[in-house]
């Protein structure tokens, strides 16, 4: 027995012995053995994990590539506008950081100021186009000073900053002229009496017209009445008999009531932000606005604006927000013309890739801004909102609501209007970087999404079609007045969402011509369906937790829609061909522009709740200042 465990264990030694010379990868500590065989390899350091062109090295450094490759990557060029030293290297630099100072900080603020009918809105409005000027010039400045060759021929970019600087030029004497010199209105805007809450308990707010006034229909406490010199507001409603018509519209600055009215003074806990986000901030006045008071006194500018203000109005408000929009537009233009791209037939990938991209973050920026109350008095922030017929005529003046049926135009037709149009015109789109050639399989694969655009998009406005009657009982239906119009603040239409959660699924599949490009595009791909699927959590909080009083809904889930349509929009924007070769190039992982555009699109919704809050505090002082 002794003799059989002895050759057992010289076997087993034998079978280490074996074991140990053969396995190169063992650890040295492991083959005591080891140091008596010489072998070529003794100079290599051992590492777990060898260094690969996905984990953060230059593509230069990869041993994978194929000849081509390595000729391809050998001549590429890394110098670009931004990069180059030729040129007026001071005038570029104050190019890039006044437009970005114009599109981000400046332009954004005037907006609130706008929307709170802050005496500073004009002057602010002023800075933004002697920037804008001064910004344009330096332009000029470094192509006078940059040597003349072909490194961006024809391009378009000097052309977008000229006309970005004519818009700004037309917007702001279109404001100019829009005030209304001789109004006063401290004398148009009164506080109302108090209705008890018992009359109006879940009662949505009743708007007499298009531009969103509220009657004492409101189920808050302390209602407010706007009027202007152009709009008077007769309100008779009755709430079961308890509301009487004690309280008449102010007509021409004065106002009418009888003896048994009960005036409250307007103070800031009287209401809340969400009563701010639908109720128009008080007009101003031409003297209480600074550095143009001496403009706005002289009487040959005010018969001009007699004249001219009505058109100068609608000019400025058809403006306020395209404008906003261009100016990223122009950016953008600028960013890829600085960095060399779209050149030649990469002009499609690029134009591609930058609308849609384009398309969703846009629609991120609006989704956080309803979550504000943007478009509350439209019933666009997910609040429930009423229309009587009383001032039809005043009704039939806003083209919005002209043509409304009785659903109202909800934001889900808006988008499901969007789509469709957005389908009919990509059909061919796809097919331009062919140059007339051949339809070949990737083209029908990017057509057939454009189809899904086209019916998705029909499907939703027939739905709208179908569900206008739905909308107009649920958000009438506590309401004991002569509505005409009803909306609860949302229309439970599934299309929209599904075709943003298709879009994201498809394109999260579509392979690309590297493993790096697959990635950054399934990145996406999943925000965007993400943020689809939220979309529709928000709808069934809604229309099982319905709102039934004027104010936002705030659902947090559209907080997740919106970051989800922010950063899935951005990196869309940038999985471009050249985009991703100039990371592969450098080393970039697929991670490098995912956490850079998370961090971006965090700070940037921060930024655009800032604005809003502020907004909203601006009205509410201006609101107790009165």
């Amino acid at each position: 027995m002794v003799r059989f465990v002895s050759i057992l264990s010289l076997l087993g030694c034998a079978a280490a012995l074996v074991i140990a010379h053969g396995d190169m990868d063992m650890d040295t500590d492991m083959r005591p053995f080891a140091s008596v065989a010489v072998s070529p390899t003794a100079s290599i350091v051992p590492v777990a994990h060898e260094p690969k062109h996905l984990h953060g090295v230059p593509i230069l450094q990869s041993p994978s590539l194929t000849p081509a490759e390595r000729l391809y990557w050998e001549s590429y060029n890394t110098t670009t506008y931004f990069t180059t030293q030729a040129g007026n290297r001071g005038a570029l630099r104050f190019h890039i950081i006044t437009l970005v100072l114009i599109a981000f900080v400046l332009y954004p603020v005037s907006l609130a100021l706008s929307a709170a009918s802050s005496k500073w809105y004009l002057p602010l409005l002023l800075v933004n186009l002697c920037i804008c000027i001064s910004s344009v010039v330096a332009l000029s400045v470094f192509k006078s000073s940059f040597p003349e060759d072909e490194w961006y021929a024809h391009n378009i970019y000097g052309t977008t900053s000229g006309l970005l600087l004519v818009l700004m030029a037309v917007h702001f004497f279109a404001a100019v002229l829009s005030v209304p010199v001789s109004s006063e209105s401290k004398k148009d805007y009164h506080a109302v009496d108090t209705i008890p809450l018992d009359d109006l308990e879940s009662t949505p707010v009743i708007v007499n017209s298009a531009r969103g006034s509220p009657s004492p229909s409101s189920n808050r406490d302390t209602l407010f009445s706007l009027s202007s010199d152009t709009t008077t507001n007769n309100n008779n409603n009755q709430d079961n008999g308890n509301i009487n018509s004690n309280k008449r519209e102010h007509i021409d600055g004065e106002e009418e009531t009888d003896s048994t009215s009960n005036h409250n003074t307007l103070r800031d806990e009287d209401y809340n932000d969400d009563e701010v986000a639908f109720i128009e901030a008080p007009p101003l006045s031409a003297r209480d606005i600074p550095v143009f008071r001496v403009l706005f006194a002289n009487t040959k500018y005010q018969v001009l604006a007699a004249q001219l203000s009505y058109a100068a109005n609608v000019m400025h408000h058809i403006l306020m927000y395209p404008l906003f929009m261009y100016i990223f537009v122009d950016l953008v233009i600028g960013f890829a013309v600085g960095n060399l791209l779209g050149k030649g037939i990469r002009i499609f990938n690029l134009l591609a890739h930058w609308i849609k991209g384009g398309v969703f973050f846009t629609l991120g920026v609006v989704s956080l801004a309803r979550y504000c109350g943007f478009g509350a008095k439209y019933g666009w922030a997910w609040n429930n909102i009423c229309f009587t017929s009383q001032l039809s005529q005043e009704r039939s003046s806003n083209l919005l609501f002209r043509f409304a049926p009785a659903g109202t135009f909800t934001m889900e037709s808006i988008e499901s209007f969007l789509i469709f149009f957005y389908g009919s015109t990509n059909i061919f789109l796809e097919h331009l970087a062919g140059n007339g050639g051949a339809w070949t399989a990737k083209d029908l694969q990017h057509v057939s999404i454009a189809f899904m655009f086209i019916g998705t998009g029909l499907c939703g406005l027939l739905t709208e079609y179908k569900l206008n009657h739905w909308r107009f009982e649920h958000a009438r239906k506590h309401s004991h007045t002569d509505v005409v119009a009803a909306t609860p603040g949302y229309s439970p239409n599934p299309f929209p969402a599904f075709t943003i959660f298709w879009t994201g699924i498809l394109m999260s599949q579509h392979a690309q011509s590297s493993q790096f490009s697959t990635t950054i595009h399934t990145q996406w791909g999943y925000l965007l369906s993400y943020g689809s699927f939220f979309r529709l959590l928000t709808f069934l909080i809604l229309f099982l937790v319905p709102n039934t009083n004027c104010t936002a809904s705030k659902p947090f889930t559209e907080l997740i829609t919106s970051f989800c349509l922010l950063c899935g929009g951005l990196v869309f924007m940038e999985s471009t061909d050249q985009s991703i070769e100039a990371m592969e190039y450098r080393g970039f992982t697929p991670m490098f522009t995912f956490n850079l555009s998370v961090g971006f699109v965090s700070l940037l919704m921060a930024w655009e709740m800032i604005l809003f809050i502020w907004k909203d505090r601006l009205i509410k002082t201006r609101k107790t200042s009165l």
